[in-house]
């Protein structure tokens, strides 16, 4: 499965990084989610219902404490897959979700081998 607009969370994570994809989740705007997905425990799938919005780039609050907390953790193996929400999602409003779709895929695709990267592994990869 290649990812698509499904794959661009609400609070601005690129779900096709993530280990899960594509065979647990396509994503959190998906029919096809995790269960700790569709939980959200973090509140950003109530919060932008509730705001009326489909991503939190679209909120004039951006970037609220909830994204601001969410950006700090959690941190596995060194990394934190978190870290870039605030300006990925400032990047969503200013240039749309179709070019930031096209830069995390090429970002999380290995240029010498065409095998989709994950959070945890872009920097370890079998090519680098």
């Amino acid at each position: 499965m290649k990812p698509d607009e499904k794959c661009v969370s609400v609070c601005g994570l690129y779900c096709g990084a993530c280990p899960a994809f594509p065979d647990e989740c396509h994503g959190c705007l998906s029919d096809f989610v995790r269960d700790v997905c569709k939980v959200c425990k973090n509140g950003f799938r109530k919060c932008a219902a509730e705001h009326q919005i489909t991503r939190c780039s679209e909120c004039p609050e951006i970037p609220c404490e909830r994204l601001k907390e969410f950006s700090r953790g959690p941190i596995i193996d060194g990394i934190c897959n978190h870290a870039d929400v605030i300006p990925d999602l400032q990047y969503i409003k200013n240039h749309g979700i179709e070019q930031y779709l096209r830069c995390q895929t090429e970002k999380y695709t290995c240029s010498q081998c065409g095998e989709r990267l994950t959070w945890f592994n872009r920097s370890k990869h079998k090519c680098r």
